[in-house]
């Protein structure tokens, strides 16, 4: 075991004291407050601490499902549209670079486009990807009300991130060489490496800030993120305004305020800290280096598979834009790329909503050691992403000939963009379940199986299928969708397949398991 014996106990008997003393329902489970949305727990003498409010009822009977539908929704509306607001950066910056007076705006703009893609690629994917360890594994110690392990895999995380940071600090620092390795323009090569000198310092606040919302996350706590991220974002936009245009610094001051908005995150993590102590002190019994270090392992098995994972798809996207700019009409290419990648992210934020809702509500029931309560979560959420994912199917169908003309001018991209849309309208339906079932696996800390089935289904598929359909049979971009769709189509019925042959009481044992390690 890696936990500290007596003094864990007794900070544990604390903190079901202090539970036990709130704010209580009629029910006896303890009511989250206004900024949280938190598994309810039932912390009575009769209960032995693990039981949940929803357990008092028939699991799978109407009040069940209709208990289970709003909690699914009330973690996953304030998730998608901070997921939203935490991407957003990097299409202000190109917005502030864009309207620039210089005469290398042009340049200024693809530069501050490649340096985002290069970030997201080389920093932000491998970081995020790596703090995926603990979805998995603070939601199950939050379940099992094992509230001294969140603290300690949040140290884990800070050495795990921390080590990984460096190489990824390299890479960032010497953005000019990788690009020109892929082919880039020298000059603007040179722009995007100084836009991501200055963003160094930006990275790892964004790494660490995203440790720390995650573990909030598997408590249910999310309405802080959402309103740290706007103000962040309303930070950049009005640093960006200062610096670049009215100080004179440019494109410098355009990568000034995407660092300012970085750092923000985590220093105003800490002011919701001070203010609101019981967020901090549920979970954080002080640094526990020992214990943190024995854990790095866990933190490593469910981390690097959730890492795959996450960049096996991220990766995919990215590869599908480059060759949308190598076909020979490169320019209608890249406008109807460029429509359908923003109407799918849109959606996309939906799906990613319901995902870390499922996450969350899987690993708490699982660490709670309550299988059946898990399983049909997962067949909930399912039926949730079907019906959003109807709407989004059918939007993108029906709204095919209007939604590129919010984007596009030029008639003749009208029309490609609106024959890309026809083709990746059905394929919303895959998008979306294969989004749930990341969630899902995290829940279930299978992401060794997910990584496994993504890596397969995009890069033996998905992106073969796209080169061939684009450029050997002539389809364009809409053949790069098709080859696409058709790749995320493998990996969510190869994920659902493996979900339905989950072995429940066994992963719930699994998850009392790797809490007392």
């Amino acid at each position: 075991m890696c936990h500290s014996g007596a003094r864990v106990n007794e900070r544990s008997s604390l903190l079901t004291e202090t539970l036990r003393q709130s704010d209580v329902r009629k029910s006896g489970a303890l009511d989250s407050s206004d900024d949280s949305v938190a598994l309810t727990v039932d912390c009575s003498p009769s209960s032995g601490g693990g039981s949940l409010q929803l357990d008092a009822l028939d699991v799978g009977s109407k009040q069940w499902v209709l208990e289970e539908l709003w909690a699914l929704f009330e973690l996953a509306y304030p998730v998608a549209i901070t997921t939203v607001l935490e991407f957003l950066p990097g299409t202000t910056s190109t917005i502030l670079a864009g309207h620039l007076d210089s005469p290398l705006t042009k340049e200024y703009v693809d530069a501050t486009t490649l340096a985002t893609m290069f970030s997201n690629i080389s920093a932000y994917s491998i970081g995020f990807g790596l703090s995926s360890a603990l979805d998995t594994l603070c939601s199950q110690a939050y379940g099992a009300q094992r509230y001294d392990k969140i603290g300690v895999y949040f140290q884990s995380g800070l050495i795990v991130i921390g080590v990984a940071l460096v190489p990824i600090l390299i890479a960032n620092f010497y953005t000019a060489t990788f690009l020109g390795w892929l082919g880039q323009d020298p000059v603007i090569s040179a722009l995007a490496e100084q836009f991501a000198r200055y963003n160094l310092v930006g990275i790892p606040c964004i790494c660490f800030y995203d440790l720390a919302r995650r573990v909030l996350q598997a408590q249910g706590i999310l309405r802080p993120m959402l309103i740290l991220a706007v103000l962040s974002n309303a930070l950049q936009v009005a640093s960006g305004y200062l610096l670049a245009y009215q100080l004179g610094f440019g494109f410098v001051g355009v990568a000034l305020a995407r660092t300012l908005g970085n750092v923000s995150l985590p220093l105003m993590l800490w002011v919701y800290f001070r203010a609101s102590p019981s967020r901090l002190s549920q979970w954080w019994f002080g640094w526990d280096w020992r214990s943190a270090v024995a854990h790095v392992g866990l933190f490593l098995r469910l981390g690097v598979p959730g890492m795959l994972m996450l960049i096996m798809e991220w990766w995919a996207y990215e590869v599908i834009a480059v060759m949308a700019g190598l076909l020979p009409d490169t320019i209608l290419a890249v406008s109807a790329h460029a429509v359908i990648m923003n109407v799918a992210y849109l959606f996309y934020m939906a799906f990613v909503g319901v995902s870390v809702a499922a996450n969350v509500r899987i690993g708490q029931y699982l660490g709670a050691n309550m299988p059946e309560h898990a399983r049909l979560a997962g067949m909930l959420a399912m039926k949730m992403v079907l019906a959003l994912s109807t709407v989004a199917g059918l939007t993108v169908f029906l709204g095919r000939d209007v939604i590129p003309t919010l984007f596009l001018d030029d008639a003749d991209a009208i029309r490609r963009a609106s024959s890309a849309l026809m083709v990746w309208a059905p394929f919303e339906l895959a998008e979306a379940l294969n989004c749930l079932m990341q969630g899902v696996a995290k829940g279930a800390a299978k992401q060794d199986k997910a990584a496994f089935i993504n890596g397969v289904s995009f890069y033996s598929i998905g992106v073969p299928l796209a080169y061939v359909l684009a450029f050997r049979l002539g389809w364009g971009v809409e053949g790069l969708w098709v080859g696409l769709g058709l790749g995320v189509t493998t990996s969510f019925a190869a994920l659902v397949s493996v979900y339905f042959r989950w072995n429940w009481p066994r992963l719930a044992r699994d998850a009392q398991a790797r809490t007392e390690q």
